[in-house]
């Protein structure tokens, strides 16, 4: 991985850190990610990188059946006014009857 990578790595990593110090969640959770920025990147490079960043972190695996809904919203903001909000939210298990 480059080295400009690595170091956006450690800053995530750096900041969730200050806002969670749990253990990783098992789930099954619904992921809902708000970016703000100026839309550099594809949406699903920017949800990759989090998520090699976060995994045994923030949750045991991100597998599907760990994290089974996933949301992503883009919002155009200027670099100063750039952000991240994630929002994790544990899923009842529903019973399927057949």
């Amino acid at each position: 991985m480059p080295k400009a990578y690595r170091d956006n790595q450690t800053q995530l990593l750096a900041k969730i850190k200050e806002q969670y110090d749990g253990p990783p969640l098992e789930g099954p959770l619904r992921v809902e990610i708000e970016l703000r920025g100026e839309g550099r990147g594809d949406i699903d490079n920017i949800v990759g990188a989090l998520f090699d960043t976060v995994n045994k972190v923030l949750w045991t695996d991100d597998r599907v059946s760990i994290i089974p809904q996933l949301e992503v919203s883009w919002q155009k903001a200027k670099k100063i006014d750039s952000c991240w909000k994630i929002k994790i939210y544990m899923l009842e298990c529903q019973e399927t009857l057949l």
